[in-house]
């Protein structure tokens, strides 16, 4: 189960580490609008001068954030006329499939400036199957060839599954045992209720750690075929025309 947190924290991870290799004005194209001020607070700390977020493509209004003399974030929503070559950078993470990738491939190409860079994360295609939201590496390059070349490829997220803590799920069992014994009449149900539930729920690690995944695995690595991540990272340029 993927938790609020966990996809937060990736968050956090991937836009401080695109931060290096984007300037300017930038497009965070995001169908996340509420991680969209944390994302743009990160990369303003970085070289980028001005974020504007969009959330699908037949939207008419972006909304933009630069940071004023004082160091304040400004937020306006602004009409998207027209945006042709107005963009140093695109961020699209997770918005490609088969069926919509060459509508979006040809925004992205018309919207950014020449060489302009495009960072690109998809889920990896590990395995034979037919989910039309996957990719593999030669497959998208071979995709994307006649608009981007991808001059780096990161791995990004190994870890498929939360790491299990059996204390904490052993601890969790004794928990509901003792419960279910305490629970058989009603003095000694009020009794847990009152004296035993609240006390023991305050030192349960079962939340801190079933779904607990090592900070190491949120940050992109160079890409190894062998390392099976679930995200691919691909940092591209516009091909000048």
């Amino acid at each position: 189960m993927v938790t609020k947190s966990e996809i937060i924290k990736n968050d956090i991870f991937r836009y401080n580490f695109i931060g290096k290799y984007i300037e300017g004005k930038i497009l965070d194209y995001n169908p996340n609008k509420f991680t969209s001020y944390n994302s743009a607070k990160i990369l303003l700390e970085k070289k980028v001068t001005e974020v504007n977020s969009l959330m699908n493509l037949s939207d008419n209004e972006l909304t933009t954030r630069t940071k004023n003399n004082k160091g304040i974030i400004e937020f306006q929503i602004i009409k998207k006329n027209i945006l042709k070559e107005s963009f140093d950078g695109l961020i699209s993470f997770q918005n490609l499939n088969e069926k919509n990738i060459q509508e979006h491939l040809e925004f992205y190409n018309n919207v950014l400036k020449n060489n302009g860079i495009l960072i690109l994360s998809i889920s990896n295609k590990i395995k034979e199957n037919k989910d039309e939201k996957q990719f593999d590496l030669n497959q998208i390059k071979n995709i994307i060839k006649t608009k981007f070349e991808v001059s780096e490829v990161y791995g990004h997220r190994f870890i498929s599954k939360p790491i299990i803590n059996y204390k904490a799920v052993i601890f969790r069992s004794v928990k509901k045992k003792l419960a279910l014994v305490l629970a058989k009449t009603n003095k000694t149900q009020e009794f847990y209720k009152k004296k035993i539930k609240n006390t023991v729920s305050k030192h349960d690690p079962y939340k801190e750690y079933f779904h607990k995944i090592p900070d190491e695995d949120f940050i992109p690595k160079k890409y190894v075929e062998k390392s099976k991540p679930i995200f691919l990272i691909l940092i591209c340029k516009k091909i000048e025309k």
